[in-house]
């Protein structure tokens, strides 16, 4: 059984379902990807873990110069999550077992298992294309 997320439960998540805008690490399924809300609001959203119940994913709201201080090594997505921008993290959960709609809690890095977020000295790079 997952561990309960303590935070602030909010009445649906920013988006409806993932939409895979990116998906920048894949293993048996996307891990790491990028999303937007309706409002464009961009999202950095990582797989934190499951259990035959429920799937739990951790967004991390933040800005265009942000997600770019993260690709380039400038901040790790580690500090990203325990400094977040806008001061929260979003927990997105999934119960596998029936159809009913994923929850979101508004909570903070703190809240999560020390394991259940990136390493402290992981960083997470996208490649840039060569100049043409």
């Amino acid at each position: 059984m997952l561990s309960k997320i303590k935070g602030t439960l909010l009445s649906a998540p920013p988006f409806p379902e993932f939409s895979f805008d990116e998906v920048l690490d894949y293993y048996d399924g996307p891990r790491i990807l990028l999303e937007r809300d309706e409002s464009g609001q961009l999202y950095l959203v990582w797989w934190s873990d499951a259990d035959m119940e429920m799937e739990r994913w951790i967004c991390l709201p933040l800005t265009e110069a942000r997600l770019h201080a993260i690709f380039s090594g400038q901040v790790s997505p580690r500090d990203a999550m325990e400094n977040p921008e806008g001061d929260y993290l979003l927990a997105i959960e999934f119960d596998l077992t029936t159809d009913a709609a994923p929850q979101a809690i508004k909570t903070t890095a703190a809240a999560f298992p020390q394991d259940a977020l990136p390493h402290p000295e992981a960083h997470l790079r996208k490649p840039t294309p060569a100049s043409v």
